[in-house]
């Protein structure tokens, strides 16, 4: 039995626990996209419970169940951030600034925990206009397990609250991990969009991870571009795709070495009338057994060649690991007269037209003709 001091220290015990649980400042909610009044994010009665973004940064806020949000204004704060977990979800930015403070994956886009493929579909979030995505956690991840999309287009940003602090994953957990699980994810980054991190990996942990870089949009990582990290898959891929001459990649270094066993990371390079815009490194370029391929649609590629990989910046030289395993070049009539070729004093990685035996032999001929011409001019003489 309890005495009546005992009693009165329990009541008030339990009562301040009470508080605390009513309080939604001290406790975090996970709140549910509705769409009760329209799509607006920013709209407390579109949320379950009916809690305003930002009112509380520990709260987490789901887009999902098939429900697209709208993101137009404000410079808003929350915990959490995810967009198709189990299910389908979208949000769509037009303006304002969104932050996301929470740690590790507090930022996820298309995850899932469900091997029923009925129980899944995905997250996109679609950043365009003048639309700021600032992420403060280590981890953020686009298709875990699931189908996630994440377009960066308009005058849009992402970019993280802190330096070198954001290491984000396109495509997480494939089905070595999970039966049925399929990661994948995609960032495309086009327009004059712009993306920077620290670090990106690609298609981690047998799943499959895709980065688009177009028009004028920029991806800047201050760290490394990490395809396929987690060792070697049987499924999954990773791929790099560049499109136009107006495009910007870079980062401090290429980790993209393949297993033979593997799927073969792929670079793929598509030209428009400028040419193609070429990948810069400020360290070593590792592409052991990846893949290459280069779409020309009748671009004619300059006698020295055209710059593919632009790395080591110090020219320190020797920063070339490894070559590709094959090259596939489109838009032309005849592709095998095209070469790889590696300069290592330079650290660049470059098509080169080879011309075919046909012209050289002509270029043979010319010289002898011109060669002749030139004695017959000096017997005259």
């Amino acid at each position: 039995m309890l005495n009546r001091g005992q009693k009165r220290i329990l009541a008030l015990a339990l009562a301040g626990f009470g508080g605390m649980l009513a309080s939604s400042h001290c406790w975090a909610v996970d709140n549910q996209f509705n769409a009760s009044v329209g799509t607006d994010f920013n709209t407390a009665g579109n949320w379950t419970p009916n809690t305003l973004p930002g009112a509380n940064t520990v709260d987490n806020y789901f887009v999902q169940t098939g429900l697209t949000s709208a993101y137009s204004a404000g410079n808003v704060a929350v915990h959490g951030v995810v967009v198709g977990d189990d299910s389908t979800g979208s949000l769509n930015m037009t303006a304002g600034h969104l932050t996301v403070t929470g740690g590790g994956n507090s930022f996820a886009v298309g995850r899932s925990l469900n091997i029923d493929p009925s129980l899944r579909g995905g997250g996109t979030v679609n950043l365009s206009g003048t639309a700021i995505l600032e992420i403060g956690g280590s981890d953020p991840v686009v298709g875990a397990r699931d189908h996630g999309v994440l377009d960066v287009g308009g005058s849009s940003q992402v970019f993280p609250t802190t330096v070198g602090g954001t290491y984000w994953r396109l495509g997480n957990y494939g089905p070595s991990f999970d039966a049925g699980l399929l990661g994948n994810g995609l960032l495309n980054v086009h327009n004059n969009g712009s993306f920077r991190a620290n670090v990106i990996f690609l298609g981690d942990n047998d799943s499959t991870g895709e980065l688009r870089v177009s028009d004028n949009g920029s991806v800047v990582l201050t760290d490394n571009l990490n395809a396929r990290p987690a060792g070697t898959f049987t499924q999954g891929s990773a791929t790099v795709r560049m499109t136009g001459s107006h495009a910007t990649l870079q980062a401090h270094g290429l980790e993209s070495a393949s297993d033979p066993s593997e799927i073969k990371t792929l670079y793929r390079f598509d030209a428009d009338a400028g040419g193609v815009s070429k990948i810069t490194l400020t360290d070593a370029i590792n592409i052991t057994h990846n893949n290459l391929a280069v779409n020309l649609n009748g671009f004619v590629v300059p006698a020295q060649g055209m710059l593919l990989f632009d790395g080591d910046q110090a020219l320190a030289g020797n920063r070339i690991f490894g070559t590709f395993d094959s090259l596939t070049v489109n838009g032309v009539l005849n592709p095998s007269n095209y070469s790889v070729t590696y300069n290592q004093a330079l650290g660049d990685i470059s098509l080169t037209l080879v011309p075919e035996p046909a012209s050289l032999a002509a270029l043979a001929i010319g010289a002898t003709l011109l060669i002749g011409r030139r004695r017959q001019s000096f017997a005259k003489i």
